[in-house]
């Protein structure tokens, strides 16, 4: 072929090709490159939902997003594809309260567990080491919020890279160990986000690459330069961040700490904003009486972002580009998201602390080689929670050799501050004919001791009664349904207490008792057990007129069931006790008799106002109860206008019927709510009757008002009961 023609077929193919690359490939635009800074602020982040929508009805394209806290959130979801339409109806429809508590539903905990706040220990749980005491890192370790983050995100689970999301992203912490900005730009979406948004002291610290990550908003809560570095032109800057307020003229120490956070986000997102160019935007929304902690206020915050984005549309307009170009750039966002539904290959549980894996693995239900279930992974997660011995459950996604498919790895952390766990409470009851019993409450606990489970528990008293009482609780099987617990207690106290019908005296009594005990766990519904118990009681009293020294001995049955949202202002559910006695010779005791006891309550709710009822029976079957453990009646919601023990016998009925309404909810930080209610009672106990009858009920009825602090329940009172009888009480804590 002669060299000319070669020449020109040559340059003809390259012609085709130039034509093939460049109709290929979408022009370059020439427009700016528009970069987008969301602060932190709590729930005043929902005023970047609200700027947000109004960019999209404007036509403005965003091409890089850094956020921190509320605003790595918000700005993640807009950069994973998820439109603001979508992100205002998640984020309205999410309970805020209940993602940032960490508790389980009570009548799901296992019995174990929620036997302990029948008794009134304070809310918060330390630990003890060989450095003294242990505190948890903070006060949410944010298992369903993290859960939440991961489900939202997870249709760009497979991206790494944050600059390969439909949008480039970038979310800002604060490193713990070096006091440095931490622009996280790889890794799980979610995780970044939890990390930026770990509020110090509310929010336990996020650990990623081994760093120990907090709020970003610490160090910079407007990524101006962030963004800026990631090639914006001309950066929107929405500041949702909060203010400072005139502090009182007696400010409290939560007051202070407050400002102080306040003060350190305030001044390095003045020096941020110092960094602005003459083209940037600033969107300041007016977010007045919208706190940071004020979730339950999320949509009035969106409908502010509207607000402020509405008010500087000019210079928001000049951003804009043609429906044409607006419509490529949305499809391209929209267009990038990943898959939601994945089939799983496998599922693994990583479990490197105290409990022994198999038992957290006994504990999942989502199965391999079946699509991923969320709804079945949740319930999984929360089951494992219950165990009761970590701080965090947590699961990722991870990729196998088959690109179709992911492992589910289900992970837990340890509590910190275990396995030696302490708790405090207190208990107060006065009445107004000057008796009162005042007790400070001690409680440890060692858990995991073995492989199965097993933990000793010493539960304390201090004050006008005395007692310990220690048990060591040993699971027979894996799954902890059957267990043996050798038990020793011992309690002092001395209280007036009624001798017979017309005498009292003050009485000191002294008791000490071994028991052993086999039992069924039945998870959370309750727990059966059946033993042995054997130990010695005195009692005297100030004028001789009792003294009694005996050896006890017998068998012992125990049925308890618990289904109540609450063990002291419980609005919904019930709950079943019973607790036989069988005193015998051949096993010490000097008296012989016979006893049981039941108890019922239910209660349910219709809006503010909650209605309950109590029945408990208890029976000799015709043997003479002792002293130290007849039936007794009078007190706080048992014949509440009686005295302590006013009524006693070898047989008993008490009926209680009321409600209470909810008035108020305090703060968080101060408790929970507020209520007054009263409740109509009649009961009695029978000593030498040979038929009794319901004919001799006593009745009376109460008025109270009560609050959940964090000390405990406080009750304050009034009750009448027949013969003229009244009483005026505060109770904090235990009822006694």
């Amino acid at each position: 072929m002669p060299r000319p023609l070669l020449t020109l077929l040559a340059l003809v193919v390259l012609m085709m090709l130039c034509g093939v690359v460049c109709f290929g490939q979408e022009e370059p635009s020439d427009r700016p490159r528009i970069g987008l800074c969301l602060a932190g602020g709590g729930a005043r982040g929902g005023a970047h939902v609200g700027v947000l929508k109004v960019l999209e009805e404007l036509h403005v394209p965003v091409d890089y997003i850094a956020g921190t806290s509320i605003g790595s959130i918000v700005g993640g979801l807009y950069a994973s594809g998820m439109s603001p339409a979508e992100m205002d109806s998640t984020l309205a429809a999410i309970d805020w309260f209940s993602l940032f508590d960490d508790s389980q539903p009570r009548r799901l905990i296992n019995f174990r567990r929620k036997e302990e706040d029948r008794l009134p220990y304070f809310g918060f749980e330390m630990g003890i080491g060989e450095n003294g005491l242990k505190m948890p890192a903070g006060v949410v370790a944010g298992p369903k919020l993290i859960f939440l983050l991961r489900k939202l995100t997870l249709p760009v689970v497979e991206i790494d890279d944050f600059d390969d999301l439909p949008i480039p992203f970038r979310a800002v912490a604060s490193n713990l160990g070096n006091g440095e900005i931490v622009v996280l730009n790889h890794g799980p979406l979610a995780d970044a986000m939890r990390a930026s948004m770990a509020i110090p002291g509310a929010f336990t610290p996020h650990e990623i690459d081994g760093q120990t990550l907090v709020d970003g908003g610490m160090l910079r809560n407007l990524p101006y330069d962030v963004v800026k570095s990631m090639g914006a032109d001309i950066i929107i800057i929405v500041d949702v961040g909060p203010t400072l307020e005139a502090l009182d003229d007696d400010p409290t120490l939560t007051g202070i700490l407050g400002q102080t956070v306040i003060m350190t986000i305030a001044a390095n997102g003045v020096e941020s904003l110092k960094q602005m160019g003459d083209d940037d935007v600033l969107l300041v929304p007016d977010l007045e009486g919208i706190g940071i902690e004020s979730f339950d206020h999320m949509s009035e915050a969106v409908d502010r972002g509207l607000a402020v984005a509405n008010q500087n549309l000019e210079q928001l307009r000049r951003l804009a580009v043609s429906e044409e170009e607006y419509d490529a750039w949305r499809a391209s966002v929209r267009g990038r998201m990943g898959r939601s539904e994945f089939e799983i290959a496998s599922v693994r549980v990583d479990s490197p602390g105290r409990v022994d894996p198999q038992r957290v693995e006994m504990q999942v239900h989502s199965k391999p080689s079946s699509p991923l279930d969320l709804e079945v992974l949740a319930d999984d997660l929360s089951r494992i929670s219950r165990i009761g011995e970590f701080e965090l459950v947590d699961y990722s996604l991870e990729p196998n050799d088959d690109p179709s498919t992911r492992d589910l790895v289900i992970k837990t952390q340890d509590k910190r501050w275990g396995p030696n766990y302490l708790r405090l409470g207190l208990g107060l009851e006065g009445h107004l004919d000057g008796n009162s019993t005042f007790i400070l409450f001690l409680y440890h606990r060692l858990a995991s001791i073995n492989r199965l489970g097993a933990e000793w528990r010493n539960q304390a008293t201090l004050g006008d009664i005395l007692s310990l009482n220690t048990e060591f609780y040993q699971p027979m099987t894996m799954n902890g349904r059957f267990f043996v617990a050798p038990r020793l207690l011992g309690s002092i106290d001395e209280r007036r207490r009624w001798i017979t019908e017309d005498l009292s005296e003050n009485i000191l009594s002294r008791q000490y008792q071994g028991n052993l005990d086999f039992g069924l766990n039945m998870s959370h519904w309750g727990e059966m057990r059946l033993g042995a118990y054997h130990g010695y009681y005195s009692g005297s009293g100030d004028n001789d007129s009792l003294d009694v020294d005996e050896s006890l001995g017998g068998w012992r049955g125990r049925l308890v069931f618990d289904q109540q949202d609450s063990p002291y202002f419980p609005r919904r559910g019930w709950a079943f006790f019973a607790e036989g006695r069988l005193a015998r010779q051949e096993l010490g005791a000097d008296t012989e008799y016979d006893k049981l006891a039941v108890h019922i309550q239910g209660s349910a709710t219709a809006r503010r106002t909650t209605f309950f009822g109590k029945i408990a029976a208890g029976s000799s079957f015709g043997t003479e109860l002792p002293f130290y453990d007849r039936f007794e009646l009078g007190g706080f919601s048992r014949i509440t206008g009686l005295a302590p023990g006013r009524l006693f016998g070898d047989d008993l009925a008490l009926l209680t019927a009321g409600l209470f309404v909810r008035l108020a909810s305090l703060n968080p930080a101060l408790g929970g709510n507020v209520y007054m209610g009263l409740a109509a009672e009649a009961g009695q106990t029978w000593r030498y009757y040979e038929n009794p009858t319901l004919d001799e009920l006593v009745f009376g009825g109460n008025f109270f008002l009560g609050v959940e602090t964090l000390l405990g329940p406080v009750y304050v009172g009034y009750g009448v009961a027949e013969g003229d009888q009244n009483s005026f009480y505060v109770l904090l804590g235990k009822t006694f």
